[in-house]
């Protein structure tokens, strides 16, 4: 680099800084900027007296491709007036130390390319069969349950005996029917109750931040891969790449990866007219069905570099010091630890009531009802965005279920079954929440179809299920997807029988023991639920620093009707249109909040 006119002490310097933090001197170089890929690996050719070239060969296809860009070498396609078989891009590390050891000076048969332009060729040789793969379609893929293969015979013969025998004892005795089924439901809308009114007792978060033992050194920092999946975001795009370059963590321990769809042509061109930092790259995920947010999920999986690995989206800001925070976390913890989800704040609250109720929402589940199941061991359907995993916890269960379009929640339960848990981070990233009925439904009704295929694919084979998960975090699933799931489908049901109950005295003046049980029974779930419904966002706006949201609390009952709404539409949505993803469109806030301040 000295001899291509790079100034010796720069370099000495940073050979001394990537000693200190413990990652090789060639990747310092090019992460911090001192040099661009290019042009370190047009001095890696000239030093060997190899040709360099800008734009890669034809490549062979096939072969292990994650293995081939660890390595750094491909076959090209042998040509007769061309002596060229290899194409190498030795990575900086192992890789290239290896590379320099086996002496390749003035070799013919070798060319040399950028790590990026190789695997971009290396991505489009084999476009098909990474497809296949990222979409588990591929021999391993198919081994896996997904939410691809919908409901088993059982599940389906099970569900239309249900249905045929609640229909026909339905017409026979309607109010004996309703009464039934309420007895039955009743335990588990308690527990979906009674988990959010226990998490209430979860302590106020510390500030992890001046606890000198959560502050780790850089040269015992892990390598982190950051995974940013977007589609059709142009609007939030520089607030994007503004957020993640501000991240406080090494740039050579970085492998921040921005994935976009092959055919998202728009955005690419945006991409390509922005000058990245060295630590970000643009990852072309190959075109294929279905075309969802999971399955370019799995692309970066198979060649992030990072020992952990994230996700934010879009329209994220996260906190400066949140991967400091994690691998910290991940550091002072056991192999079992798998996942931290950090925590998501709306930062546009002020737009809408409806944006305000999001944060409310949002507040709760995150500042009170998440932190209160993890401080008591037990799981959470994790949020789609800031989660932190171990790479290879990932890997052993083969990522994420890319037929899933609520892959968050399906994932955290993929890895308790895998023998993980789960704990908090808590460390915030700021969202921007829909302030619009029509947007804030199409949404919701992705979520809640999610949840469905969720429910229904972890459960084709139930005695597995309890046999990985156990008997506790079984029950919590049940608590909280299916209670959900049905809490909120009949929600309106429930405001309205017990409206009428109230007002015929039927409630309030049972007239023998079966009455009195369901009366007992509905006063007791109305009680605690009105309690789960408003303290549990209030506590979480309190513990932000955000009482103001409490005037949006009387908005509630009305946002859990349109909650409901979505749900019947993502009833409808399974059926007639399961895979489909309605994307959230970012970049229309009206305000911000918190965003000056990070």
């Amino acid at each position: 680099m000295a001899g291509q006119g790079v100034p010796p002490a720069q370099l000495q310097e940073a050979a001394r800084v990537s000693e200190r933090i413990g990652v090789s001197p060639s990747r310092q170089v090019i992460a911090s900027g001192l040099v661009t890929e290019e042009q370190f690996y047009q001095a890696l050719a000239a030093e060997l007296e190899l040709r360099f070239q800008a734009r890669s060969p034809p490549l062979q296809p096939g072969g292990d491709v994650s293995a081939i860009l660890r390595e750094g070498m491909a076959a090209t396609i042998a040509r007769p007036q061309s002596a060229v078989r290899f194409a190498v891009a030795p990575p900086p590390g192992p890789a290239l130390r290896r590379f320099l050891a086996a002496d390749p000076y003035a070799r013919r048969d070798l060319v040399v390319l950028t790590p990026a332009t190789l695997a971009a060729e290396m991505r489009r040789t084999n476009a098909g069969a990474l497809a296949c793969e990222a979409a588990w379609m591929d021999e391993a893929g198919l081994q896996r349950f997904s939410a691809r293969t919908g409901t088993n015979w059982a599940q389906k013969f099970l569900a239309l005996l249900l249905v045929g025998f609640l229909g026909a004892i339905g017409m026979l005795a309607p109010v004996m029917t309703l009464i039934s089924v309420a007895l039955v439901l009743g335990p588990l809308f308690f527990a979906t109750v009674v988990l959010r009114l226990a998490a209430l007792m979860e302590k106020a978060p510390v500030d992890l931040w001046r606890e000198h033992r959560w502050q780790i050194d850089d040269s015992r920092l892990p390598v982190y891969t950051v995974a940013v999946p977007i589609f059709g975001e142009e609007a939030v795009l520089d607030q994007l790449i503004g957020a993640l370059a501000a991240i406080d963590y090494p740039a050579a321990k970085l492998d921040i990866r921005i994935l976009v769809e092959e055919i998202d042509w728009r955005l690419r061109r945006a991409l390509a007219a922005r000058e990245l930092p060295p630590f970000m790259q643009v990852m072309i995920i190959p075109r294929g069905l279905p075309q969802t947010k999971p399955r370019a999920l799995n692309r970066a999986l198979a060649e992030a570099r990072g020992e952990l690995f994230t996700i934010f989206d879009a329209e994220d800001v996260p906190d400066s010091r949140q991967l400091r925070l994690a691998a910290a976390r991940f550091l002072r913890s056991d192999a079992e630890l798998v996942c931290l989800q950090a925590r998501l704040v709306i930062d546009n609250p002020d737009d809408s009531w409806l944006s305000g109720c999001f944060a409310l929402e949002y507040a709760g589940l995150f500042d009170v009802l998440n932190p209160g199941l993890l401080q008591s061991g037990l799981p959470i359907m994790l949020g789609g965005t800031s989660n932190h995993f171990r790479t290879e916890a990932l890997r052993r269960v083969g990522g994420w279920d890319p037929w899933n379009v609520t892959e968050d929640a399906d994932i955290g339960f993929r890895l308790i079954r895998a023998g993980g848990y789960m704990a908090d981070l808590p460390c915030s990233t700021l969202e921007e929440a829909p302030h619009r009925v029509p947007a804030w439904l199409k949404q919701r009704r992705r979520w809640l179809k999610g949840y469905l295929q969720t429910l229904i694919s972890h459960l084709l084979r139930p005695g597995r299920f309890l046999g990985e998960a156990g008997a506790t975090a079984t029950l919590t699933f049940l608590a909280l997807v299916l209670g959900t799931l049905l809490g909120t489908l009949f929600y309106p049901l429930f405001i309205a029988t017990t409206v009428l109950a109230v007002l015929d005295g039927s409630l309030l003046s049972p007239s023998n023991s079966v009455e009195l049980l369901c009366s007992s029974l509905a006063l007791g779930l109305a009680g605690s639920g009105i309690c789960a419904v408003f303290l549990v966002p209030a506590l979480g706006a309190w513990r932000r620093g955000a009482p103001d949201l409490w005037r949006w609390l009387p908005r509630l009952p009305i946002y859990h009707l349109l909650a409901s709404l979505a749900a019947w539409l993502a009833l409808y949505d399974y059926f007639h249109d399961r895979f489909g993803w309605h994307k959230t469109t970012h970049g229309l806030a009206r305000s911000s909040r918190y965003r000056s301040r990070t």
